[in-house]
């Protein structure tokens, strides 16, 4: 175990904050793919867009075509005044290990990594996968990866907790709206139509959107309950953010433009055009999609055997839950792959201050990925 500790912790120190993205994703990439072959595994470095290098290794030889997707990049560590030590330290500290992307998800990807240095692929072609721009939405990466090939599963080690399995995710509902009016002096605004007024008016009605009750789907009935349970209110309904607002060009003048950004992720049972229907509905703005994706989900058999392996392996009855964010894991769905996410992690520490993994939790995910492997490959 001492192995993966040090090899979380080297890529912590690794700065590959994306964006900007840049030279730190090639230096990451040529760790991994170093690392790699240093333990004799073939691999080599891919890159489908310029400036966006990826890293795939293989073993096997088998009929069962399994890809282990990991990504490299992170966000960025923000106010470095609200963190209690160095973001980039990969200090390991008593129980865990500190620093930006150590949950989210240089540790699920260092799993993999010495998985596969260790297991037998049996009936299995095994591809490991370490991309480097999920956190900037994955299209340089695991949805060329997706275009690309086809597989019988795909395993993504995002944080989700060692007796958790995400077996789906809620869609993007992204979209700008913009309001027109007319100016005037602002002291006779009753001259001009005040275009800000009238966006504000369509932001607290789209807010509605979030009371429409969909129906679930009935495989999906359990894991929506353990969302609620583990998650919150939001994983069941259409979220609503208004995220960003523009208008206006001096304060004594009455504004003709503005616009807002608004962020909504949709449920499994909704589907992007009826989304953009009750939008559409709501608002007297003009609506237009910025970034748009389908609710996505698995369920069979390969749900049933992880679920297995974590009750034998960790002794624990397993969870499955649905994402409220996207990963990587939406292109192999949209695709019909069955794709499962699995990782170690604290949830609500991706993306904060004072990003860490647990110890307890790097070792529990690794045994469970090693024993679901061999039985799945057997």
């Amino acid at each position: 175990m001492d192995e993966l500790l040090n090899l979380v912790a080297e890529m912590v120190r690794i700065p590959s904050v994306n964006p900007p993205g840049g030279s730190e994703l090639r230096r990451a990439s040529s760790f991994v793919l170093n690392w790699l072959k240093e333990r004799g595994v073939e691999a080599r470095e891919v890159e489908f867009n310029q400036g966006w290098p990826l890293v795939l290794a293989e073993i096997g030889e088998g009929h069962k075509r399994v890809m282990l997707n990991g990504h490299f990049d992170v966000v960025p560590p923000g106010d470095l005044t609200m963190w209690s030590f160095d973001p980039f330290s990969g200090a390991i500290q008593e129980d865990r290990i500190l620093g930006r992307g150590a949950s989210d998800m240089k540790a699920g990807l260092a799993v993999f990594m010495k998985v596969i240095t260790e297991v037998e692929p049996g009936e299995c072609t095994l591809t490991l996968a370490a991309v480097p721009d999920e956190e900037v939405g994955g299209r340089n990466g695991s949805r060329i990866l997706a275009e690309r090939a086809n597989y019988d599963l795909v395993l993504i080690s995002e944080p989700t907790g060692s007796g958790q399995i995400a077996v789906g995710e809620k869609g993007l509902l992204q979209v700008k709206l913009i309001r027109r009016g007319k100016t005037a002096h602002g002291s006779l605004p009753s001259l001009g139509e005040n275009a800000i007024l009238n966006l504000a008016k369509d932001l607290v009605s789209l807010s509605k959107v979030s009371e429409i009750s969909f129906p679930t789907p009935p495989d999906l009935s359990g894991a929506l309950i353990n969302s609620i349970n583990i998650i919150g209110p939001d994983v069941g309904k259409i979220s609503y953010n208004p995220g960003v607002i523009r208008g206006g060009v001096k304060l004594n003048v009455v504004p003709d433009y503005a616009e807002a950004e608004v962020d909504m992720r949709i449920p499994p049972g909704v589907s992007v055009e009826e989304g953009i229907r009750v939008v559409k509905s709501l608002v007297g703005a003009q609506v237009i999609p910025l970034d748009l994706s389908e609710p996505n989900y698995t369920s069979g058999n390969a749900v049933n055997l992880l679920g297995d392996v974590i009750r034998k392996v960790l002794g624990v009855e397993p969870k499955e839950y649905i994402f409220t964010g996207a990963t990587d894991g939406r292109f192999f769905r949209f695709k019909g792959i069955p794709t499962l996410v699995y990782g170690p992690g604290v949830l609500g520490k991706a993306h904060s201050y004072d990003e860490y993994i647990t110890l307890d939790e790097l070792r529990r995910v690794y045994r469970v990925y090693k024993e679901f492997l061999r039985e799945f490959c057997a």
